[in-house]
């Protein structure tokens, strides 16, 4: 009995904001320099083909291992992504990646099927299937969370922060993304694969922004507000194919395809480099914690 009152007593501790942002901050630097490599092949990748019309496979190379190094930052804190999440729903999030990782490799293997119906196709069917892999994640974290709830587990090391809200839009959002691919694979720049296409990735702004303080406190304000212009950007992007027939301009197709997210996916490597930078500075004002391991 005295346990579950300390038990209580430390997880209502942990509502406050002093005793949170107190916490070590928990994810590696390596985690996060794998990220920021991650991110950074992506928009040279994406911003490549924008501006520079690919006749060759770099582009697409970086592409590739761009979304796989983002995979390894992820593998590479699994220990405390698994005690938080679960490893079914790690294992979603990882083949959703992979998914992603996989819309390139065609183009790797031969450039010249870009764009032609089979590569089209494929590339929708294949990022339907990440996004739709990210949404089931989602729902797994989002039922761990209800079952923890249940039993009545407050550890601090398998809090899942986010709220109820903001997991079920998030994992709704995916899920709308996802379909308007598969939408896209069997009618292509139709009025509903548009309309889907905002939908889904402004579902998952807002549970972003929806979950800003708990970010600021892990990440720091400065890489909370890149990510949150960044997903802001991505989130109105579609907005193009919905509500105009600028999509039908060659250029301007690439730009809102690939040159929006370029500038994205490099917003995403800044903000890991400011993550970095957050967690330095933690670490410096509390020089005891360096005897300890860190993890975010």
């Amino acid at each position: 009995m005295s346990d579950q009152v300390d038990e209580l007593v430390a997880w209502t501790l942990r509502m406050s904001r002093a005793e949170r942002e107190a916490e070590p901050i928990h994810v590696t630097r390596t985690s996060v320099w794998f990220a920021a490599i991650g991110f950074l092949a992506l928009a040279v990748g994406q911003s490549l083909i924008c501006w520079a019309p690919p006749d060759g496979r770099f582009e697409f190379i970086l592409l590739v291992l761009g979304t796989l190094s983002l995979a390894v930052a992820i593998l590479y804190h699994l220990d405390h992504h698994r005690l938080r999440f679960g490893l079914p729903a790690l294992i979603c999030f990882n083949l959703a990646i992979v998914a992603a990782s996989a819309v390139w490799v065609p183009y790797v293997i031969n450039p010249e099927v870009r764009g032609t119906p089979g590569g089209l196709l494929y590339s929708y069917i294949a990022w339907g299937v990440a996004w739709t892999l990210g949404a089931i994640g989602t729902f797994l974290v989002l039922l761990r969370k209800e079952r923890r709830l249940e039993r009545g587990g407050r550890k601090a090391a398998t809090e899942i922060h986010a709220s109820f809200f903001q997991l079920l839009i998030l994992g709704v959002g995916m899920l709308i993304y996802g379909i308007s691919f598969i939408e896209q694979s069997s009618s292509p720049n139709n009025q509903v694969d548009g309309v889907l296409g905002v939908v889904g990735p402004v579902l998952i702004a807002i549970s972003v922004i929806n979950h800003v303080e708990h970010l600021i406190l892990r990440i720091g304000r400065p890489a909370v507000i890149i990510t949150i212009i960044g997903i802001s950007i991505w989130s109105v992007k579609n907005l193009s194919r919905a509500v105009t027939d600028w999509m039908s301009d060659p250029a301007l197709a690439r730009f809102f395809v690939y040159g929006v997210q370029g500038i994205v996916f490099a917003l995403g490597a800044i903000a890991c480099i400011l993550v970095l930078s957050h967690k330095k500075a933690w670490h410096a004002a509390r020089p005891e914690s360096d005897s300890t391991p860190s993890k975010l």
